[in-house]
């Protein structure tokens, strides 16, 4: 799967999803998708350190 596909791919999930939800909802679940995603890389990132591994995981995608 390519870059394009990808970000169709989310594209299409992120509207299927918006459809159901009310703008409350939507926002509310922006907001935890975004802290889920960047708690998600800060891990990634810290286990990368203890591992002494270089380079960014967003690199190798």
């Amino acid at each position: 799967m390519d870059a394009y596909d990808w970000s169709t791919g989310i594209y299409a999930a992120a509207v299927a999803i918006a459809k159901c939800m009310t703008t409350e909802e939507l926002s509310r679940t922006s907001l935890l998708l975004t802290q889920l995603g960047t708690t998600l890389g800060t891990l990634a990132a810290l286990r990368q350190l203890e591992e002494g591994g270089s380079g960014t995981t967003a690199a190798r995608l």
